[in-house]
């Protein structure tokens, strides 16, 4: 609702959502992105021309992590679970030198590919936000307005931009979208829909290819949050 760039900016009960039609069960039509067309870019650079084109307000990639799984679902290790997602997270924690057990409280926001409503919540656990079954009752915390949650007044607002639902899903470009949201976010510079910056680090993630077997992390800094321990 405060992105100037989301496509469907609905404000929508729960009740709409579960009453819109069937896509795919269990999904419902609210439930679920729009395919759109769209571009997005960013303008990447090394430390050495940074510095010499005097940039201002850079933001750094720190730890970057991907991962495949199994293009053939009933393959699987486990049906329950998208692997790639924990596999990437840990690679780019792991390399920007953070905790994946302790991480939610080492960055200040995370744009997640959510092209479903259910995608989100998986990924919660999945990146280590909280506990494996937890997802769920961690975004109930929304509802109930309290310091805790993915809200965008919570512990760790996720998808401030809106996400994929909100901003719609341009197929190859929603990658780029979310990461370029989160430097944004890092910068300061994300408007009205922007969200307290403190621990100066931020991440995006995206999925794709047949089942969603595929999972990219971003971790990325500002100035200060290089700096940070």
């Amino acid at each position: 609702m405060l992105n100037p760039k989301a496509q469907s900016p609905m404000l929508v009960s729960v009740e709409e959502v579960l009453n819109s039609r069937i896509i795919c069960f269990p999904f419902k039509l609210l439930d679920c992105c729009l395919y759109s067309e769209a571009s997005a870019a960013l303008i990447l650079a090394s430390e050495d021309k940074v510095k010499k084109l005097g940039v201002e307000k850079p933001i750094w990639i720190t730890g970057v992590g991907a991962a495949n799984t199994d293009c053939f679902i009933g393959n699987r290790e486990d049906m329950g679970r998208l692997y790639s997602n924990i596999y990437a997270a840990k690679a780019a924690y792991k390399m920007a030198g953070l905790d994946y057990n302790n991480i939610k409280s080492q960055i200040d926001l995370a744009e997640l590919h959510d092209a479903f409503s259910g995608q989100e919540v998986i990924s919660y656990e999945e990146l280590g936000f909280v506990s494996f079954g937890e997802g769920g009752p961690w975004i109930k915390k929304t509802f109930e307005k309290s310091g805790e949650g993915p809200w965008l007044e919570g512990e760790l607002p996720c998808c401030p931009s809106g996400g994929l639902i909100g901003c719609g899903h341009a197929v190859g470009a929603t990658g780029i979208m979310s990461t370029g949201e989160a430097a944004l976010q890092l910068r300061e510079d994300a408007g009205k829909h922007q969200v307290p910056i403190t621990k100066k680090r931020a991440i995006s993630h995206s999925i794709g290819g047949p089942g969603a077997a595929y999972a990219a992390v971003i971790v990325m800094a500002n100035e200060e949050g290089l700096k940070k321990p």
